[in-house]
């Protein structure tokens, strides 16, 4: 049964489902649903759990940081000195001198850059929704046809992945996107809902010690970014994770996680 956690903000939301995750067998849940109705706002209690997560994972990982793991989604240090489509150019530039051979890339990336099947250049599906987006505000008032696929079936399908079952894209942003190791983050959806702009994210697997709270920080500035540029006031952001695990290994061991959640403002 799925389980629904609502809040305004986002650091209460990821405590919530972290302490929920606590409580289930062997740590482990199937469509844990967050909706944070005001995902670009933090309070200060949402700075200090976004704080003390940071700690506990420097301690353990000195390579992680929740700004780590939201930088994947969206470059948000860029955004705030380029535009479009420098952001894009200079963004691409960057990760293509710093990338591993043996890595998939970021998901900012994926947004940014896809190549076509017949291999006649590439195309930006990111860019491509903001300009589906604007076209809103004086053509057709469609509210549900802006999606943003991260899935590539090519490169997806082929490995194993963790025993936590495969995704089967169905939006082709070469085909759709005008008209209308392995990634955890599935599908991006974003929708007019009363004149704002709402932001479904599904995962197909989300460590919740390790990735979601920085997910849940990208996501909200990939939201933000996208609702600036289309001229839409961001509203709901709804993260849908099919299979949610809190790891507590990452944090050290089930008490130090534990004893971490406790500590931190309800």
């Amino acid at each position: 049964m799925a389980k629904l956690i609502v809040s305004e903000r986002l650091g209460q939301a990821w405590l919530m489902a972290a302490r929920h995750l606590a409580g289930c067998k062997k740590r482990i849940d199937r469509n844990l649903i967050l909706e944070i109705s005001t995902p670009q706002k933090l309070a200060k209690d949402d700075l200090t759990i976004i704080q003390a997560v940071d700690v506990a994972l420097r301690n353990e990982r000195s390579d992680l940081s929740v700004e780590t793991v939201a930088s994947t989604i969206f470059p948000n240090g860029l955004a705030r000195r380029f535009e479009r489509p420098e952001l894009y150019t200079n963004y691409l530039a960057l990760l293509a001198k710093g990338k591993k051979r043996s890595s998939w890339g970021t998901y900012a990336q994926r947004m940014m850059s896809r190549s076509r099947t017949n291999s006649a250049g590439t195309i930006n599906p990111l860019d491509d929704l903001i300009e589906r987006l604007l076209q809103t505000h004086t053509g057709t008032k469609y509210q549900a046809a802006f999606e943003v696929s991260v899935s590539d079936p090519e490169a997806d399908l082929a490995p194993p992945l963790e025993g936590h079952g495969h995704e089967l894209p169905i939006f082709d942003p070469t085909r759709d996107a005008k008209a209308l190791n392995v990634p955890c983050l599935s599908h991006l959806s974003f929708k007019i809902t009363g004149g704002k702009l709402d932001l479904t994210a599904i995962y197909r697997s989300q460590w919740y010690c390790q990735r979601a709270l920085g997910n849940l920080v990208g996501l909200s500035q990939l939201h933000s970014f996208v609702g600036r540029e289309s001229k839409y006031e961001c509203g709901t952001l709804t993260c849908i994770a099919t299979h949610a695990y809190l790891d507590t290994e990452t944090f050290g061991k089930v008490a130090v996680t534990k004893d971490l959640l406790a500590s931190l403002p309800a």
